[in-house]
């Protein structure tokens, strides 16, 4: 393996295709993969060292010059486990012996609990934004969905109109899986309301299958769809978690609180790992009082 730039960069292109074509990674993701190792190729490529020459020492320098550059924690851990793939890769495919990238710790950063929005602060925030306009429809629409589903930002943004059933959303989620999440009556109700007059929204020579429109009759981006949430969230006097991924983690959490199985929240929302669900689901302390109380058979209290 030589050190030219371009085999580099050719190295680097191989592995992204695998990612592609074999592991069916969806096209956000190989971006970004691509944007993380570009950095490595660009870091590398300064120092003047051959990929098949990479130590630990080359490997921590680059963790070093990430941090120098100002990137957050959870960039440079982004960017590292690309670059992790990569060298899996070349180990795989017998380009490289050993993987350097094995004796070198993750640079994780401490991550708390996740917070929820209560249940009272989105019900506010939905009970002010009954505006009967296109826009107001569909901006609740987009908030209540979430709610409903515990959807991600990407999941919601690439929503077509078969993707809604009669009870239910197909959701194509990470690594391209489907999943069926069920739709209650309300929320169905808040939908079909926008769909109404989403017909406000297409320009007489589009044919637009996208479920959310801008005023051009084309589909909402993600950017602009984390500003509607934003704008609706805003209402209530208590809410100060402003974005569509604290809705996911209010989902989660009232479903454990109302006595859902963690393992159906897992499916709802598309984990691998029960314990990725577990990391998004917050129960209140109260609850937890609660939940003790009644079913272990000491906890009884005692009267007198």
């Amino acid at each position: 393996m030589e050190s030219d730039p371009t085999i580099l960069n050719q190295t680097i292109q191989q592995y992204l295709t695998e990612l592609e074509k074999v592991r069916r990674h969806s096209p956000n993701t190989i971006r970004a993969y691509q944007k993380d190792l570009q950095t490595f190729e660009e870091i590398l490529t300064i120092s003047g060292t051959k990929l098949s020459k990479v130590k630990p020492r080359q490997i921590r320098d680059f963790i070093y010059e990430l941090h120098r550059r100002g990137n957050s924690h959870r960039t440079i851990n982004r960017k590292f486990v690309a670059v992790k793939g990569l060298f899996h890769h070349l180990q795989r495919t017998g380009q490289i012996e050993e993987n350097p990238t094995e004796l070198v710790n993750s640079p994780r950063e401490h991550r708390g609990l996740p917070k929820p929005i209560s249940e009272s602060a989105i019900a506010e925030a939905l009970e002010l934004s009954q505006e009967p306009t296109p826009i107001g429809k569909r901006d609740r629409a987009i908030v209540e969905l979430f709610y409903a589903t515990g959807m991600r930002l990407a999941e919601l943004g690439a929503l077509n109109l078969r993707s809604i059933q009669e009870n239910f959303i197909k959701v194509s989620g990470k690594g391209r899986k489907e999943r069926i999440i069920p739709l209650t009556d309300h929320v169905q109700k808040i939908l079909n309301s926008y769909l109404l007059v989403r017909n406000t929204f297409l320009k007489a020579e589009i044919n637009s299958q996208p479920f959310f429109l801008n005023n051009r009759g084309q589909r909402l981006s993600n950017r602009s769809v984390a500003r509607r949430v934003q704008k609706v969230l805003s209402r209530a006097s208590e809410c100060t978690l402003l974005n569509p991924h604290a809705l996911r983690h209010s989902y989660a959490t009232h479903l454990l609180n109302r006595g859902a199985d963690i393992r159906i929240i897992q499916e709802l929302l598309g984990h691998e790992n029960l314990g990725t669900t577990q990391i998004y689901t917050h129960v209140g302390i109260d609850r937890l009082i609660q939940v003790y109380d009644q079913a272990h058979p000491r906890a009884e209290k005692e009267s007198g």
